[in-house]
C-alpha cells in the first residue's frame, strides 16, 4: 500500500512542477509589453521634457548616438518642449525587435513640416527600448 502512496505523491509533485512551469511561460508571454508604447513614451518625453521617461524608453547606445547621455543634455535640448503629431504608418515585428515607420507633423519657423522616420525598438531584458532612428528618404526600402 505504501508504494502506491509514494507513486501518487511523486506523480502529484511532477504535475505541480509542470503546472508551475506552464504558469511561468504563460506569464512571460502575456507580460511581453507592446513596443509601440516605447514609441509613444519617446514622443511624450520630448513633449514634456521628462528625462526619466526618455531614459526609460531608449537604450544607452541611442542616447550616445544623439549626444543626449545626461539629463542636463536632454533638458537643454528639449526644455522648451514642443509637440509633434505622429502616425505609425507601418510596423513589422521580428524576433527580439520591432520596426516602425512613422510620419511626424510639426511646425518649424511657423511652417508646417512633415518628416518620415523609422524607429528600431529592441527587447532587452524583458523591456522594449528605442535603439535606433533613421530618416526615411525616397530611396529607403520599405520594411519587410
Amino acid at each position: 500500500m505504501w508504494h502506491w502512496l509514494l507513486l501518487g505523491g511523486v506523480a502529484a509533485l511532477g504535475l505541480l512542477v509542470v503546472a508551475v512551469f506552464a504558469l511561468f511561460i504563460a506569464f512571460q508571454l502575456l507580460n511581453r509589453g507592446n513596443p509601440q508604447d516605447t514609441v509613444d513614451d519617446f514622443y511624450a518625453s520630448l513633449e514634456t521634457g521628462d528625462c526619466e521617461l526618455y531614459e526609460n524608453s531608449t537604450t544607452e547606445a541611442f542616447r550616445e548616438g544623439f549626444g543626449l547621455t545626461t539629463c542636463a543634455d536632454f533638458e537643454a535640448a528639449f526644455s522648451a518642449g514642443g509637440t509633434a503629431d505622429y502616425t505609425v504608418d507601418d510596423r513589422v515585428n521580428r524576433q527580439g525587435f520591432a520596426i516602425f515607420d512613422v510620419t511626424e507633423s510639426f511646425t518649424r519657423d511657423g511652417e508646417p513640416v512633415q518628416a518620415e522616420v523609422r524607429f528600431f525598438v529592441r527587447r532587452i531584458d524583458g523591456q522594449w527600448d528605442l535603439d535606433g532612428l533613421q530618416p526615411i528618404e525616397a530611396d529607403t526600402p520599405p520594411i519587410e
